[in-house]
C-alpha cells in the first residue's frame, strides 16, 4: 500500500485521469437518458392535457349553445319574437336586400326569430354594406317589433366605364343595383376612376350656372384632368353635337371661370367651333 506522502508515478496519474473521465462520461450519459425520459413524459402529458382541454371546451361550448337555444326558445313562447318589421326612408333599396341583411345568415329570415337574440350592431353593419344605403339605425321595441331607419345614397351622376353604366353618389360610391332609367337626366361622366372625382366636377360646374346649363358630359383623361363636353347654341360645321372643353390638370376651376368670361364677352360657345383648349394657364 502506498503512503500518503508518496508520489504517484506517471502511469498511475494517467490511469486515475482516465478513470475520472470515464466516470464523468457515464454520469453524462445517465443524465441525458433520464432527461429524454422526462421530456417524453412531459410531452405526453401536454398532448393528453391539450386533447382533454379541447374536448372539454367543445363539450362546454355545445352545452352553452344548447342551453342558450333552450332559453331563447322559451322567450319565443313568452311572445318575445319578431312579428313586426318597420322600415323608414326606403325609396330605392329593395326589401329583398333588407330582409337578407336582417337574416341570421344568407338564407334565414327574422320571422318568429327570438327578438332578444338579435345583434343590432351586426344587422346595422350588414345594412350599411348595401350599396344604396348610406346610414342605418335599428331599434328593438319589445315584445315583437323591429324599427329600421335608413338614409339612402342620392345618385348625382351616371358613370360609364368599359361600356357599363352605373349610378354614383356624391362620395363616388357606385350603386350597381339601382336601375338607371329614372335618372337618365343626371350628368354623364366617363373614364376609369371618374367617379372618384365627381364632387370636384359638380362643384366646379355650380360656380357658373349658365355654363352648367350647356353641360352634356365629362371625360376623365389620364386619371388627372377633365374634358368637358358642352352643347352649342348652333350646329357645328362638321355635324358634331358638342363642343369639347379641355381643362387643365391644375386649377381647372380657374380655367372654367375664364371660359365663362369669354362666353359673356365674346359668345365663344356660340361659334362654329369644335374644341376649346384651356390646358395652358391663362390662354385659350
Amino acid at each position: 500500500m502506498a503512503r500518503k506522502n508518496e508520489k504517484l508515478s506517471l502511469r498511475q496519474t494517467q490511469s486515475q485521469r482516465i478513470m475520472r473521465e470515464k466516470g464523468q462520461q457515464i454520469r453524462r450519459q445517465n443524465f441525458f437518458h433520464k432527461f429524454r425520459i422526462f421530456s417524453l413524459v412531459v410531452g405526453s402529458l401536454l398532448i393528453i392535457s391539450t386533447a382533454i382541454w379541447a374536448w372539454k371546451t367543445s363539450a362546454i361550448n355545445l352545452l352553452i349553445q344548447t342551453s342558450s337555444d333552450k332559453i331563447y326558445g322559451s322567450t319565443v313562447k313568452m311572445g318575445f319574437s319578431v312579428k313586426n318589421l318597420y322600415v323608414e326612408g326606403r325609396k330605392r333599396t329593395s326589401m329583398a336586400e333588407i330582409e337578407k341583411a336582417l337574416g341570421t345568415d344568407a338564407n334565414a329570415s327574422l320571422d318568429n326569430y327570438p327578438i332578444l337574440r338579435l345583434n343590432l350592431d351586426e344587422i346595422r353593419s350588414r345594412l350599411e354594406q348595401i350599396e344604396s344605403i348610406k346610414y342605418a339605425t335599428i331599434e328593438r321595441a319589445l315584445p315583437d317589433s323591429i324599427y329600421i331607419r335608413i338614409t339612402e345614397r342620392e345618385p348625382v351622376a351616371i358613370w360609364q366605364y368599359k361600356g357599363k353604366k352605373s349610378l354614383v353618389d356624391d362620395n363616388g360610391v357606385v350603386m350597381n343595383d339601382i336601375p338607371i332609367y329614372p335618372y337618365e337626366s343626371l350628368p354623364l361622366i366617363v373614364g376609369e376612376n371618374a367617379q372618384k372625382h365627381i364632387m370636384e366636377l359638380l362643384s366646379m360646374l355650380a360656380t357658373q350656372p349658365e355654363l352648367a346649363k350647356r353641360f352634356s358630359s365629362a371625360i376623365w383623361v389620364g386619371d388627372r384632368r377633365w374634358n368637358v363636353r358642352m352643347r352649342p347654341s348652333i350646329a357645328t360645321a362638321d355635324g358634331t353635337e358638342n363642343i369639347e372643353i379641355r381643362l387643365p390638370e391644375k386649377k381647372p376651376a380657374r380655367a372654367w371661370n375664364m371660359l365663362a368670361e369669354k362666353q359673356k364677352k365674346q359668345q365663344i360657345l356660340d361659334r362654329n367651333i369644335r374644341v376649346i383648349d384651356l390646358r395652358i394657364d391663362g390662354k385659350v
